[in-house]
């Protein structure tokens, strides 16, 4: 009778030890995947080559006292962009979009998020807090002389994307906006990302970053859409992308109001528009920005004059 009672008690125990041995596993590796997506380790960007033109070394401070270093290349029709790179990577990511805008004329303003390249900062926080270092950004390239503050444009891939498109929603400084492979809500990313398990795996992720004092429930870009109130508007993405899924670009697109639009790069995965696409690529940025920062029509001194 004690054998057959202490096999009824492991028959009970068991499933429920399992379940605490499951639970202990995904606390510890969600916590070890949450402090990796906090705290990557910085990548200094390398110099250009060929060159930027113009290209000068850069550095401003946010409102929270954290020091971002940059290049800036100055602008020769009197409107810039800011560009903004994604997680766990530095300004030169985003090369191919320099190179294009300033061939067009444009200033173009690229550096180091917090926590990133040569930046200072030690926490990387997923669009919350990067928020005050695409401020920073704007405000840097807004007293340029060569840059007139009524025609700034914004461009962010991924992490820098989704924070592009919360700046974008809160600044009326921005008059054209585009963001490539960006996320709609950081939670349903972190989830999208590491729920495999469901709530088992992504909960502690999310708990990582919480207690980091990442306030996740703020970066939801998809609440603001429709606060570009008539600002151009471009997303980017690739419809084999893992990392920013086609369907949750489209909840972003649907979300927002027009002036709209959506170019989903067939065959292209995360980042890989210009090397999938590169002509059809350039040649959207170009006609996105133009459309709202270009050079306005030059009137001749005899239209001038009878004016």
């Amino acid at each position: 009778m004690k054998t057959r009672t202490q096999l009824h008690r492991v028959i009970v125990l068991a499933p429920l030890v399992l379940l605490l041995a499951a639970a202990g596993y995904f606390a510890v590796s969600g916590h070890r995947i949450g402090q990796g997506l906090l705290h990557p380790r910085p990548i200094a960007a390398q110099r250009p080559a060929p060159e930027l033109p113009g290209r000068e070394d850069v550095s401003f401070t946010t409102s929270d006292g954290v020091v971002l270093r940059g290049w800036y290349v100055p602008s020769r029709n009197r409107a810039a962009v800011v560009l903004v790179h994604g997680f766990a990577d530095n300004r030169a990511q985003l090369l191919f979009e320099a190179r294009t805008l300033i061939a067009s004329g444009y200033g173009v303003l690229m550096f180091d998020l917090r926590a990133h390249g040569e930046s200072g900062g030690d926490t990387v926080t997923w669009g919350d807090r990067e928020r005050r270092d695409v401020t920073a950004a704007l405000d840097f390239v807004s007293r340029r002389p060569d840059v007139d503050p009524e025609r700034l444009g914004l461009f962010g891939f991924s992490m820098g994307g989704t924070t592009s498109l919360l700046v974008a929603s809160e600044d009326a400084r921005v008059k054209a906006v585009a963001a490539a492979g960006a996320y709609p809500a950081l939670e349903a990313d972190i989830q999208s990302g590491y729920g495999k398990w469901g709530a088992l795996s992504a909960e502690p992720v999310l708990w990582t970053l919480r207690r980091a004092g990442v306030r996740v429930d703020a970066v939801r870009p998809i609440d603001g859409m429709c606060r570009l109130s008539g600002r151009p508007l471009l997303l980017v993405n690739g419809d084999v992308d893992p990392d920013a899924p086609a369907k949750l670009q489209a909840s972003l697109f649907q979300a927002a109001c027009e002036p709209k639009s959506l170019w989903v790069v067939e065959g292209a995965g995360h980042g890989q528009y210009a090397r999938v696409a590169p002509e059809e690529y350039a040649r959207r940025l170009r006609q996105h920005f133009d459309g709202a920062l270009g050079v306005p029509p030059q009137v001749s001194s005899e239209e001038a004059g009878a004016q």
